[in-house]
């Protein structure tokens, strides 16, 4: 009942914390300005509507229209940005067209962003509101990968951004070190990348749609405490042909590097992005073996339909708590996970369920592993003999595969519930077998687990 009450209280503190962030932010002004490159605002202001063909500066350090002050509302209903004509190649996108430079309060509402690098970037602020914008199908590099040969070029790599190394990559939003605030309503699509956060905590990101993108739907770096619920975030992968090779390519749904903390994943649409949820602890842990992508929590979620992983969640720390994960390659990897709460989960039609290598003290109960002919494995478990030489993790850390409590699962149609090699202490009581499983509610599988 604890992790109940846990609920409770996170949602009632983030949904103070985004109510704080909105704020001294309402619309006053009288007069409607035009869109010009180059305009700088410092008041509240309403928009004129009306579809403006403005390129941005190149530059990613400056936009077309900067917004900088306390408590102010940018009004831009009915007004949309085109920084190329629709027909043109999207990676011909170039410049910021929105940018945010520090303030507290600042609300933009209802603008339409399209054919940028970037369609909106706040930086240092403090009280961010974004609603009900559209920063669609805006910049996204061409693909070389075919449909009976993949290109490993096409392959992406989100290790590093300590230098906004992300920002090569375009975004419908990106947000480096704001402070609170509510992300609610927007919709990106056919882009690279839907919402960045960089640094940045206390938000409230509900009700967005950051679907069909060829990177990822929302990625987060060194960004904590903040609640992403009720989203929809489908449809973001690349590296998929049905048939021929199904690689995903790095690209997610939602990934989450280097030391993010405390989140609230809750209640969003996570489907066939290239992994579902992609964890990786960060380089820093890799070389000290301390910190980690710990103590998030995965409530509700559905991670289904992932060519790779539906979840997977490395070198980390973390609760995954009544979640869906169907049809993927694997339902959850895990590797070098520790500590973590593997919950009221429904694991179905995965070709393994759960695989994790050099894992300490993961509790694993009250899940449903259902392989419906396909499932080759519920649960995999083990070492390797020898482990990478130039990590530094398994210099500094204990990496024994060890110490599992795998109880009260219910196995159907799966060919082997589980597979322990190189493991020592697991206890496996009260699990059982059946000829057909039920349909799986995960809230309910939750529910009976009395946590």
């Amino acid at each position: 009942m604890a992790l109940t009450r846990l609920l409770v209280a996170a949602a009632a503190w983030l949904t103070c914390a985004g109510a704080i962030g909105a704020q001294g932010a309402t619309a006053g002004a009288a007069t409607q300005l035009t869109p010009r490159s180059g305009l700088v605002v410092t008041t509240s202001t309403r928009f004129a509507p009306g579809t403006y063909r403005l390129t941005a500066p190149a530059s990613l350090d400056s936009a077309l229209i900067v917004v900088r002050g306390n408590d102010i509302t940018v009004d831009m209903r009915d007004v949309v940005l085109e920084g190329l004509a629709p027909s043109a190649d999207p990676d011909q996108a170039r410049g910021v067209a929105i940018r945010i430079e520090g303030g507290r309060n600042v609300r933009v509402i209802g603008a339409t962003a399209r054919g940028y690098k970037v369609a909106l970037m706040a930086r240092h602020t403090r009280g961010l509101t974004l609603e009900r914008n559209n920063f669609s199908y805006n910049w996204k590099p061409r693909l070389f990968s075919l449909v009976e040969h993949e290109s490993l070029t096409d392959w992406l790599s989100y290790h590093k951004n300590d230098q906004d190394e992300w920002l090569r990559f375009g975004a419908g939003i990106y947000l480096a070190d704001v402070t609170g605030g509510t992300i609610v309503e927007n919709r990106v699509e056919q882009g690279m990348n839907g919402l960045m956060l960089v640094r940045s905590d206390s938000l409230v990101i509900r009700r967005n749609d950051f679907s069909f993108n060829s990177g990822l739907g929302i990625g987060m770096y060194r960004s904590s405490a903040n609640e992403i619920s009720h989203n929809r975030i489908d449809y973001n992968v690349r590296g998929y042909s049905h048939g021929f090779f199904r690689r995903g390519q790095d690209s997610a749904g939602i990934l989450m590097f280097e030391q993010c903390h405390r989140n609230m994943i809750a209640f969003n649409s996570v489907t066939h992005g290239g992994d579902g949820l992609f964890i990786w602890a960060g380089q820093q842990t890799m070389d000290t073996g301390v910190g980690g992508v710990n103590d998030n929590m995965f409530f509700a979620n559905d991670f289904s339909f992932a060519p790779t992983n539906g979840m997977e969640a490395t070198f980390s720390r973390n609760d995954f708590l009544a979640n869906r994960i169907e049809g993927s390659d694997h339902g959850l990897w895990g590797g070098y996970s520790y500590s973590s709460r593997i919950v009221g989960n429904c694991f179905i039609r995965n070709r393994i369920g759960i695989a994790i290598e050099h894992g300490q003290d993961n509790v694993v109960t009250h899940n449903a592993f259902d392989g419906a002919g396909s499932d080759s494995i519920g649960i995999s478990l083990w070492a390797n003999p020898i482990e990478p030489s130039d990590w530094g993790y398994p210099k500094h850390r204990d990496t024994r595969s060890r110490d599992y409590r795998i109880t009260r699962n219910t196995f159907a149609g799966v060919n082997q519930p589980w597979s322990i090699r190189q493991t020592t202490t697991v206890d496996t009581t009260d699990n059982e077998g059946r000829t057909r499983e039920r349909p799986c509610d995960p809230l309910a599988l939750f529910a009976a687990s009395g946590l």
